[in-house]
C-alpha cells in the first residue's frame, strides 16, 4: 500500500514539473493564434462572450483557478465549451489560458 502511495505521490511531482516547465516557455502569440481559432467564437475576439454560458475573460472570470484545473477543464470541456483532448496538447492550452489572461 505504502509503494502505491508514493508511486502516486511520484507521479503527481511529475505532472506538476511538467506543467511548471510548460509554463516557463509559454508562447502568446501561438496563444492568440490557437483562441481566435478555437475559443472566440464563443468568448469574443476580445474576451466578452458572444453566448450567455461562456465565461467573461476581460474580467478573469474563472482565469484566476490554477493552471492544472483550467488545463483538465479545456480537456474535458464543460456545459457548452465542448472537450480539446486530442486537438490541443498541454503547452497550447497554456498558451491560451495565459493568452486569455492578458486581455482588458
Amino acid at each position: 500500500m505504502k509503494s502505491k502511495s508514493r508511486l502516486a505521490l511520484a507521479s503527481f511531482g511529475i505532472l506538476v514539473l511538467g506543467f511548471s516547465a510548460g509554463a516557463q516557455a509559454l508562447d502568446l502569440a501561438r496563444g492568440q493564434r490557437l483562441y481566435n481559432q478555437r475559443c472566440a467564437t464563443c468568448h469574443g475576439l476580445n474576451g466578452v462572450p458572444t453566448i450567455q454560458q461562456a465565461p467573461s475573460f476581460v474580467t478573469k472570470e474563472r482565469l484566476m483557478q490554477p493552471d492544472m484545473v483550467l488545463v483538465q477543464r479545456v480537456q474535458r470541456g464543460k456545459n457548452v465549451c465542448p472537450p480539446f483532448m486530442g486537438m490541443l496538447n498541454n503547452d497550447e492550452i497554456l498558451d491560451v489560458l495565459q493568452y486569455a489572461r492578458t486581455m482588458r
